[in-house]
């Protein structure tokens, strides 16, 4: 009886850590993507598959991913946000913000990033850039510094 008991309780804590397993590989793909991207400074090198045409001594556009925010730098004010969702390559901007300065010169590049970053859907990393995606078309070329 004690045997047949041991016997049972040993597949059941077996089966029981092998779903565990599957379970965690789920989320570590999640982790996975999340921890390729994060905490890296990723520098504007197209926008709408158009290089940057900024003034001369303007400093590059800029975003780095933070858990569930972002901060970044468009040009003339620093942007920022929350509610960043990735998952696979999935990826969606919900909360966009940034400083109110106004810059002529580069106004229009900055208003560009914004509008592209609430329509982001998707990323893939490719030739050491990351691509931002929009319902399967590429929006941004970031490379990481």
């Amino acid at each position: 009886m004690m045997k047949n008991l041991t016997i049972a309780l040993s597949l059941f804590i077996l089966m029981s850590a092998n779903k565990c397993k599957n379970d965690t590989d789920g989320g570590t793909k999640s982790m996975d993507a999340m921890s390729s991207i994060a905490d890296t400074k990723w520098v504007l090198q197209s926008l709408g598959g158009n290089a940057l045409d900024l003034p001369e001594g303007t400093e590059q556009p800029w975003l780095k991913l933070a858990g569930e925010n972002f901060e970044g730098f468009g040009g003339c004010n620093s942007l920022m946000g929350t509610g960043v969702a990735l998952a696979g390559d999935a990826l969606s901007f919900k909360s966009i913000g940034s400083t109110k300065k106004y810059c002529a010169d580069v106004q229009p590049t900055e208003d560009a990033i914004k509008s592209m970053l609430g329509k982001v859907d998707s990323y893939k990393m490719e030739d050491g850039l990351l691509k931002l995606i929009g319902e399967g078309t590429e929006l941004a070329a970031l490379k990481g510094m």
